[in-house]
């Protein structure tokens, strides 16, 4: 049994991994976050410990009393739209627990550090297409430039004191427990104003493109990167197959939900990056990556959920 810690581990991508290292039986996790988990109850046998990352202490405490060896950083107070917003609240809330986390994990002997960066911000404007994980990094964006920043710590800690890490570029991801009126995440935002019969808003012409994949196809990938040798390069992108206009978006959203959707659109955002389509065969070849979901029935699986939350009043 490894002893595994998820930041985050109530949130949407967190709550998956948790779920599928407690299934496994061969981790013993612990969950570090400020909320509890919102839409159902831990797996048995997690432990949940409530806190901020910015206490470092209480790091400290958690890495040393649960013998930690493995962390996964889930953990991010921002969004691209809130820190573009308040720039400083988004350096203050997720650079300085990052480097309190790899302090306190260099201090109590943690071997890696696995986080989740934003494969959609730290490349900026493509000048490829796809993007591989070493096209140029220069986001336009704030949270892009956290995220990026946050992968330059991990390597510098590497570099100064041994910790390994890996770092993950996600494109898209969706499914249950992404929260639907949060305004980030296309396909649960959409799919849960289509099925409230509420317009959806698209930023500029509906011409940008983005990959998409079902939250549950990157589980597996995640937790094969906590075994994988470390070697000179851990960074990886994970990506759906192919890229779709958000107004190509809509359209599978209409064939599947079997509904009208009504569009509004708004000028675009200056720090989106209008085209981005990644290269995830490094993932691919070296962490099983694969898209098994694809778009049509990740939506229908997606829209079950969300039916049924809608149900609940929420």
């Amino acid at each position: 049994m490894s002893n595994v810690l998820v930041t985050g581990g109530n949130g949407f991508i967190g709550s998956h991994l948790v779920d599928a290292l407690a299934a496994s039986g061969k981790h013993e996790v612990t969950v570090v976050s400020p909320r509890p988990r919102h839409y159902d109850g831990l797996p048995a046998g997690v432990t949940f410990i409530r806190g901020n990352l910015s206490d470092q202490n209480l790091l400290t405490h958690v890495l040393t009393d649960y013998e930690i060896e493995t962390v996964y950083h889930a953990a991010w107070s921002s969004i691209s739209e809130t820190a573009v917003q308040n720039k400083a609240a988004d350096i203050e809330g997720n650079l300085v627990p990052l480097v309190r986390l790899l302090d306190a994990s260099c201090e109590t002997g943690v071997r890696r550090v696995l986080f989740f960066s934003s494969g959609g911000t730290v490349y900026g404007k493509p000048r490829t297409d796809p993007v591989r994980e070493d096209h140029p990094t220069d986001p336009i964006s704030p949270y892009g430039i956290t995220k990026l920043a946050a992968e330059k710590y991990l390597k510098m800690y590497r570099e100064l004191y041994g910790l390994e890490y890996t770092i993950f570029r996600p494109s898209v991801p969706y499914g249950p427990r992404q929260d639907p009126q949060r305004r980030q995440g296309a396909v649960s935002v959409f799919t849960y104003r289509a099925l409230k019969r509420e317009p959806i808003t698209l930023w500029g012409d509906g011409q940008s493109v983005r990959d998409y994949f079902y939250v549950e196809d990157m589980v597996a990938p995640l937790i094969n990167a906590m075994e994988i040798p470390f070697a000179g390069e851990m960074t990886f992108n994970l990506a759906g197959s192919r890229g779709y206009t958000l107004l190509e978006l809509v359209s599978v959203l209409e064939d599947v939900l079997g509904l009208r959707v009504r569009v509004e659109h708004r000028e675009r955002r200056n720090f989106d990056v209008p085209t981005l389509h990644l290269d995830s065969s490094a993932a691919a070849e070296r962490l099983g990556w694969t898209q098994r979901t694809p778009l049509e029935e990740g939506i229908r699986k997606n829209a079950e959920w969300l039916e049924a939350l809608l149900k609940r009043g929420a």
